[in-house]
């Protein structure tokens, strides 16, 4: 009689009540490990982040003591970007800063191996708009398009390394890489030229994680406000992003 009514119970399923426990149990180890889960891979992004930095200091310290260089970065946004050809050399510095990138240099020369991609910010790795890519020659220290003609390719949106004269009158949260107070307070003199890393549309926790994580405690930004300390800088989030600048090296 007893083994009827077990198998009785065990065809007509699970009552309502287990089922309820169950799925509370389940919401709640959810509910723990979630989070832990989002931590450990945003910790993950933050390193790749880290490592990359690193990766381009030693290879920018290479390419200005090659033979050949002449010892200086070559600028590739604002003003007094290096080229060769009239057409190119006559476009404006907006299109001429859309379409060169510091890594370019770095990958014609061969102090990267790859170009840079990082799970962190836009994961797009292409380039808007058409025409040929414009590309460095070490030869003549300069931008080169085959055939010669005005850039019309746009890098602006794209995960990359620049460099650009330094501008001290601005601040770091809207100097778009052109200055950094890495001690705080002091800006960057306007003799320099700034190497940065870009890292476009970066989610707003990522950006103030990898700042606190870069900067140190001691220059921790206030989460959610502009980062205008150390070597991570950025306005403030809106609609949850904002685009973040990482000094590399100026000289």
């Amino acid at each position: 009689m007893q083994n009827q009514r077990t198998r009785h119970h065990h065809q007509n399923g699970y009552s309502l009540l287990e089922l309820v426990l169950v799925l509370a149990i389940v919401a709640v180890l959810v509910g723990l490990l979630l989070p832990k889960g989002f931590d450990a891979l945003r910790n993950a992004r933050i390193q790749q982040v880290e490592k990359t930095v690193d990766t381009l200091k030693t290879a920018l310290t290479d390419y200005l003591s090659m033979v050949g260089g002449n010892g200086s970065l070559p600028r590739t946004e604002g003003t007094g970007i290096p080229t060769s050809g009239a057409a190119l050399t006559g476009a404006t510095d907006v299109a001429k800063g859309n379409a060169a990138r510091l890594d370019t240099v770095l990958l014609a020369t061969g102090k990267i191996e790859r170009p840079l991609t990082l799970k962190m910010g836009t994961q797009s790795f292409s380039s808007t708009g058409t025409g040929n890519e414009i590309t460095w020659s070490q030869a003549s220290l300069g931008f080169v398009m085959t055939p010669d003609a005005a850039p019309q390719r746009n890098w602006s949106t794209v995960t990359r390394a620049e460099a650009r004269t330094a501008n001290p009158a601005l601040a770091p949260s809207a100097a778009l890489g052109a200055n950094f107070r890495l001690d705080g307070v002091t800006n960057i003199s306007a003799n320099y030229v700034i190497a940065y890393l870009v890292i476009p549309a970066c989610p707003a926790k990522d950006a103030y994680e990898l700042a606190l994580a870069m900067n140190g405690a001691q220059l921790a930004p206030v989460e959610g406000a502009v980062c205008d300390t150390g070597v991570v800088a950025y306005a403030a989030p809106a609609n949850g992003v904002t685009d973040v600048y990482i000094y590399l090296t100026s000289i």
